[in-house]
């Protein structure tokens, strides 16, 4: 009997393993099925890349014993494969199964958040932010997204305490104050946004999307004067936020768009090398003669631009400008025209840089900055009648561009058509009223206009006068001097005039200084000034010759 019992010692130890185990798979939880989409429109190697973590976690799922940590890690590394290529509905039951497996693992709600606010499904998003969040309280990234969720939501009071957190975790943070400063805006608390926005800037003065909420608050405070030169520089450029995980998941995919994806970050991070290297990563990666490629050119040209390679900057330009393709729109030819023509105009070659613009204009006819810069540089290089073409296309895009309503006013100005240039200027500066530049173009034609029927320096002194209480820049105070000439009073002018000159050989403003200079010889004669707009003056082209 013992020798009986011993010998089936074994085989009961066997049988408990086996049953354990069968128990194991029995406990664990139900888990969604998952399957690979359709790659075809992926890269080869993003292909099989896909193709190669699904191999693994199909071998996972097969390892009856695999601990569930385990199990949930390769189903997150699909999820984040697929996550990384825009497949979201195929992400998604990875994410979730692994979350399902690991519960404590903040990854997977954080990334299925993303998943989710990629999809357009804000409430899922918000659940899954906050289920992170409580994983890891001051997890600085996951503060940033729903903070920034609540505002869009229209909960700023929700948003507020989580952007506090995240400004007290890294007080010198651009994202963060931005955050505080969009809550008080969408709070109507005016002060308040001013302040966070103010310091967001003051420390990245290259924060261009912030001066367009900035514009907005001092709108509220009435400040109008304050709002319109942050107007003129607003630029909707992302603000990159610190993000280790979002960088991991960047980092997955071996293919031209994400290499594109990574330069374009490293771009916002002011990391030319690094930004150049990327590009030139993806280039290798893509075929010839494909709009990812003319991308990719176009961005690599910046970055060289950035880091002070200007030949380099554009060759890169003009290689995409000839792979352009005949007829069709592409808005990376578009930016690569624009940009050759940035360079020409900064070398003075004004026909070469118009030719880039016209080109730019129709590789991407809503191309704002495009168009404003054609109608500029046709204006200043006296073509005046060819510029009010473009000046309303520019309007018909977008009818409350007031760049291009004085654009066009300037226009008729040269053109001779001083009546028509005052009445377009009134009734623009009467629809745009938080726009001070229509009512200081407005004074400016009052004051100096060849045609009698036109001129009013009581008026136009009245204008300014009312302008100066907000501002006093140099060109108000021209404005002011050419006022006081017109109706006689020579020696103000000439004292004002004075003062602007020397504001402007401070400045270093040669071209400036010397319609200054001439202005006021004409005021030390007692002669008014008869030149409201001077052809090569209003220009709207980085870099072009002032």
């Amino acid at each position: 009997m013992t020798t009986a019992a011993t010998a089936l010692r074994p085989l009961t130890l066997i049988g408990v393993l086996v049953v354990l185990s069968g128990c194991a798979s029995e406990t664990r939880p139900t888990l969604l099925p998952v399957a690979l989409p359709d790659l075809s429109r992926a890269d080869q190697a993003v292909q099989a890349q896909a193709r190669e973590r699904y191999a693994a976690l199909t071998e996972a799922r097969q390892r009856a014993a695999i601990p569930a940590a385990d199990l949930a890690s390769a189903y997150g590394a699909l999820g984040m494969l697929l996550h990384a290529a825009a497949y979201y509905d195929a992400a998604e039951p990875c994410y979730l199964n692994a979350q399902t497996l690991a519960p404590n693992e903040r990854r997977w709600p954080y990334y299925l958040a993303h998943v989710f606010k990629s999809r357009g499904d804000t409430a899922k998003a918000e659940k899954s932010f906050a289920r992170a969040l409580a994983l890891q309280p001051d997890d600085f990234p996951t503060l940033v997204w729903l903070g920034r969720l609540h505002v869009d939501e229209g909960r700023p009071e929700a948003a507020q305490p989580l952007f506090a957190k995240a400004r007290d975790l890294m007080p010198r943070s651009v994202v963060a104050l931005a955050g505080l400063g969009g809550v008080a805006l969408a709070q109507r608390d005016y002060r308040g946004a001013v302040t966070y926005l103010e310091q967001a800037l003051a420390i990245d003065p290259q924060a261009d999307s912030l001066h367009s909420p900035l514009a907005m608050a001092y709108r509220g405070l009435g400040e109008l004067d304050k709002a319109e030169p942050h107007l003129r520089r607003w630029r909707n450029r992302e603000l990159p936020v610190p993000d280790p995980l979002r960088q991991e998941l960047d980092l997955l995919l071996e293919s031209g768009l994400s290499y594109e994806s990574r330069g374009v970050r490293a771009l916002e991070a002011k990391a030319w090398p690094a930004a150049e290297d990327y590009f030139r990563r993806g280039l290798s990666l893509t075929p010839e003669n494909s709009p990812l490629r003319r991308s990719l050119q176009h961005k690599l040209g910046t970055a060289l631009f950035m880091a002070g390679d200007v030949k380099g900057a554009e060759q890169q330009f003009e290689d995409v400008a000839r792979a352009a393709p005949a007829d069709e729109i592409d808005e990376s030819s578009a930016k690569a025209h624009y940009s050759l023509a940035v360079l020409s105009a900064a070398q003075g070659r004004q026909q070469a840089s118009i030719e880039h613009l016209q080109a730019a204009v129709k590789y991407q006819p809503n191309y704002m900055e495009a168009q404003l810069a054609l109608a500029d540089s046709l204006r200043r290089t006296g073509r005046a009648a060819a510029s009010l073409t473009v000046y309303t296309e520019a309007l018909r895009i977008n009818p409350r561009e007031a760049t291009a309503r004085l654009g066009y006013a300037v226009a008729l100005a040269q053109l001779g058509r001083y009546l028509e240039a005052r009445d377009w200027l009134t009734d623009a500066a009467s629809t745009a009223p938080d726009r001070p530049e229509l009512k200081h173009a407005l004074a400016r034609l009052l004051a100096t206009a060849p045609d009698d029927r036109v001129r009013d320096g009581r008026r136009a002194l009245a204008i300014v006068q009312d302008l100066r209480k907000g501002q006093k820049t140099t060109d108000l105070g021209e404005t002011m001097a050419m006022s006081l000439a017109e109706l006689g009073e020579y020696a103000e002018a000439v004292s004002v005039q004075r003062s602007v000159l020397a504001a402007g050989t401070e400045a270093r403003l040669p071209r400036a200084v010397q319609r200054m200079t001439e202005n006021l010889r004409l005021y030390e004669r007692r002669q008014p000034c008869r030149t409201p707009w001077r052809p090569d003056e209003v220009s709207l082209i980085p870099g072009a010759q002032q």
